[in-house]
């Protein structure tokens, strides 16, 4: 054998070695590198809190009462921009840009009780709540607007548009309190997980990318710690068709977290969080 071969021969039988004994895990890892898509989104509605914000427009009355219908906002406006290597896209108008898709994710809280026959389910004293994710996808809708640097040019940089199309009026559902007839209507009120995805195709290959916001769907916009007591827009615009735009100022009042808003108004309307076991116990 050539003896100047033995070194290469050595060190192409030494990386056999060492990639035989890659875990998978770590394999499927490396292959994970590559070109991808960077997604940007910045809410709109609330800028200081950074958090994309939906009003229902619900009016809490007396028990056993209807809802009272009430001023509403159901979009939210985030900024957005997708980039491929640091640049932004451009594309002809009729030709594929990059494709948005949105799914969206509420935040519930569950009463952890343990099974009152095994007595599991619930990790410890301390586990009084949970959070459990329930896709709502069906009651939102994304469109995305993207700019147009020249004459039937597409960027990818633009806005999008949030819209809430779910139920307005009261319909049946469970774990709503006896004696609420009529507000059936706030089990959307909640925190909810925005998940935006873009891909696009490069040649032969598709790249993806995707980004996450906070989107605050509340039944009503309140002041300070004052929960249950709606505010009026503080402003409004009135449309071509005689239907107005209603504006608020600072919807969230002194509350900080969307979460622990979302379950006083819950409370208010006697939505309380259903009992339940946690599964990882």
């Amino acid at each position: 054998m050539n003896h100047k071969l033995i070194p290469a021969v050595a060190a192409f039988l030494m990386l056999g070695v060492i990639l035989s004994a890659t875990p998978l895990a770590y394999a499927q890892t490396m292959l994970a590198f590559g070109p991808k898509l960077d997604v940007v989104t910045i809410p709109q509605d609330n800028q200081k809190l950074e958090k994309g914000i939906i009003i229902l427009g619900i009016t809490p009355t007396a028990p056993n009462t209807p809802l009272a219908p009430g001023p509403n906002d159901l979009l939210s406006q985030h900024k957005i921009i997708v980039t491929y290597n640091g640049q932004t896209l451009t594309w002809r108008v009729g030709d594929p840009g990059p494709t948005i898709a949105c799914n969206w994710l509420e935040k519930d809280k569950v009463a952890v009780e343990p099974d009152p026959k095994s007595q599991d389910g619930k990790q410890g004293s301390w586990e009084n709540l949970m959070t459990k994710l329930v896709d709502v996808s069906d009651k939102f809708v994304c469109k995305v607007r993207w700019k147009s640097p020249a004459t039937g040019v597409l960027e990818s940089v633009g806005v999008l548009d949030v819209y809430y199309v779910g139920p307005l009026t009261a319909l049946p559902v469970v774990n709503v309190s006896p004696g609420t007839t009529g507000k059936q209507v706030g089990v959307w009120i909640a925190d909810n997980i925005l998940v935006v995805e873009a891909y696009f195709t490069v040649g032969r290959s598709v790249v993806y990318g995707s980004d996450i916001q906070d989107i605050c769907v509340l039944g009503w916009a309140i002041t300070g710690t004052t929960w249950g007591t709606p505010v009026a827009p503080s402003n409004h615009i009135t449309k071509p068709d005689g239907t107005r735009h209603e504006m608020w100022d600072n919807a969230m009042g002194n509350f900080v977290s969307c979460e622990e808003l979302a379950l006083a108004q819950r409370n208010v309307l006697g939505i309380v969080p259903p009992a339940g076991q946690d599964p990882l116990a």
